[in-house]
């Protein structure tokens, strides 16, 4: 026997009359969540990640009953229910709760009549879609997929070489200036008259942004009360005004003692940004509620490219 390779394998399928099997795309390209449901995993429940504010969608590949779905806690949620897609959001009530379950019943007589998941509440990430196949797939689905692996890996293939040619540069200021991220002008700063959204975790005292081409900085000056738990942080991500998310890298790991002032920074990549803001800024502890949010977040725009 010899073993064919994933490219191999899918031009195979392709090449058959129909899909037989249902799968999930490979890690990385779907489009949020998958999750696949077959027949002797009648009582399997999966573990879905929700935020408050933050909506998740629940995309079925055949009707449901939407209707008739069980939803602990409803009244804490917005609900959009449809044929094939379920749009749950919930409130501000949910920060803090326990796990919440909902069960969802398909529209037809094939097995597994229902599906359920348990909700657990994140207080800044949420998962935005989960999609659950429970049927084959067509075969323009599979194309897509294919086509999708094949932009992913010349994606990879793009990050691991700007990664290569970081490590080639020296460090210090030498590499700051030959990366371009620093030029005749420096790199600009400023003060943030930033506003703090309520129930905040500790007591921002100062907040100053940077930016270079590429690249955000966030640092911020926070103070733990007095006889409050030891703050860590988790994660942190900038918000834009569009919804549009970007992830940051959190320094140094903490933790922020009761009554100390804690200097935090926040590194964006921000390739392709074409805004200065405003941003909200969200951090979030390790394994624990609290949390804070900062609003109206700039950062200065770049003297030799204006506008990024």
């Amino acid at each position: 026997m010899f073993a064919l390779s994933p490219a191999a394998f899918l031009m195979l399928l392709l090449a058959g009359t129909s899909v037989t099997a249902q799968t999930c795309p490979p890690p990385g390209e779907a489009e949020g969540r998958c999750i696949e449901l077959t027949a002797d995993g009648t009582n399997e429940v999966s573990e879905v990640q929700i935020s408050p504010g933050q909506p998740t969608t629940f995309s079925f590949d055949s009707d449901v009953r939407a209707d008739e779905m069980t939803l602990e806690n409803r009244e804490r949620f917005k609900v959009a229910p449809g044929k094939r897609l379920i749009t749950l959001e919930p409130s501000e009530r949910m920060r803090g709760e326990k796990p919440s379950t909902l069960t969802v019943c398909f529209a037809d007589d094939a097995a597994p009549a229902c599906v359920t998941f348990r909700l657990v509440v994140h207080p800044a990430i949420g998962e935005r879609r989960v999609e659950l196949f429970r049927q084959p797939r067509p075969m323009e689905s599979v194309q897509a997929e294919l086509k999708k692996s094949y932009e992913e890996n010349a994606r990879l293939r793009a990050e691991i070489q700007r990664m290569r040619a970081e490590q080639d540069r020296p460090d210090g200021l030498t590499g700051l200036y030959s990366s371009g991220m620093m030029g005749e002008t420096g790199i600009p700063c400023s003060r943030v008259d930033f506003v703090l959204r309520p129930r905040a975790a500790l007591s921002p005292q100062r907040v100053i942004t940077c930016r270079s081409p590429g690249r955000m900085l966030v640092r911020v000056d926070l103070r733990n009360p007095d006889g409050a738990a030891p703050w860590t942080a988790q994660g942190a991500k900038l918000v834009g005004v569009k919804g549009e998310e970007l992830e940051g890298s959190v320094w140094p790991p903490g933790p922020a003692l009761p009554g100390e002032l804690f200097i935090l920074y926040i590194e964006v990549r921000a390739e392709g940004v074409q805004t200065t803001g405003p941003f909200v800024l969200k951090l979030w502890e390790v394994d624990g509620p609290r949390i804070i949010t900062l609003g109206n977040v700039t950062f200065p725009a770049l003297a030799e490219r204006p506008g990024l």
